[in-house]
């Protein structure tokens, strides 16, 4: 777990294929402006608890090299905590930390695969949850018109780690998926690329307790994204 905290910490995940750079080296800012809805399937008495959407924001850092081969990292945390709707104690604000670090091989021209680590955790007052694990999927690029591109990708993920709440602690397992698309504009003369697209991302967690309302969490978070890339090249 703190090998995992020291290398990705911090933000897929939001990666741009390296067939839309003409540089060895991307470095930008990614942002994610989602709402999160949790629910506990196992509780009948528990209502799905709803977050005002919230800012995630954070480097992204890519590197190729070699012809198919690339790296990616992308770390997003809110500046600003997520807040339950309608409340506003200490107690329902909750610092989420979102981070990638990956490898990319190209199959094909605009298809790829990706595969590496992940790190997710939240913050909260007297308490944290944070899990690190594998995870992969797969990434398409499509040109649509001069320098635009569609990309889209969806991966899995599945990761270990423990939940500490006030005096208690449990550990934990979680798998999911995300999926994302975007419209993605290089300008060559200034060696930049944007883009903006939309991110699903479902988590579901399994919890090491003998409490019968407490074994498992159903996360969901969505919302639209945004991310500026300036390119380098060596020779």
């Amino acid at each position: 777990m703190k090998l995992f905290k020291i290398i990705i910490y911090s933000i897929l995940t939001f990666i741009i294929s390296p067939s839309l750079y003409a540089s060895d080296l991307g470095v930008g800012i990614s942002a994610w402006y989602a709402d999160w809805k949790m629910y506990n399937p196992d509780n009948p008495n528990d209502k799905t608890n709803k977050m005002d959407p919230a800012f995630c924001i954070g480097p992204s850092v890519s590197y190729q090299f070699a012809q198919s081969w690339s790296t990616t990292l992308v770390a997003l945390f809110t500046p600003s905590p997520y807040e339950m709707s309608n409340e506003s104690s200490d107690a329902t604000k909750i610092r989420r930390y979102d981070s990638d670090l990956v490898l990319n091989y190209q199959l094909v021209r605009y298809l790829k695969i990706f595969f590496g680590g992940k790190y997710l955790g939240f913050t909260f007052k007297d308490g944290k949850h944070h899990g690190a694990g594998p995870g992969g999927g797969i990434g398409l690029t499509i040109p649509v018109i001069d320098n635009f591109y569609f990309l889209g990708n969806v991966s899995g993920l599945y990761l270990w780690g423990s939940h500490k709440d006030n005096d208690s602690s449990k550990d934990f397992t979680e798998y999911g998926y995300n999926a994302a698309v975007q419209l993605a504009y290089y300008a060559s003369s200034a060696g930049l690329t944007t883009s903006i697209g939309y991110r699903y991302q479902f988590i579901k967690s399994r919890y090491d307790t003998d409490d019968p309302y407490g074994k498992k969490d159903e996360h969901t978070f969505k919302g639209f994204t945004f991310l500026i890339v300036k390119s380098f090249h060596w020779e």
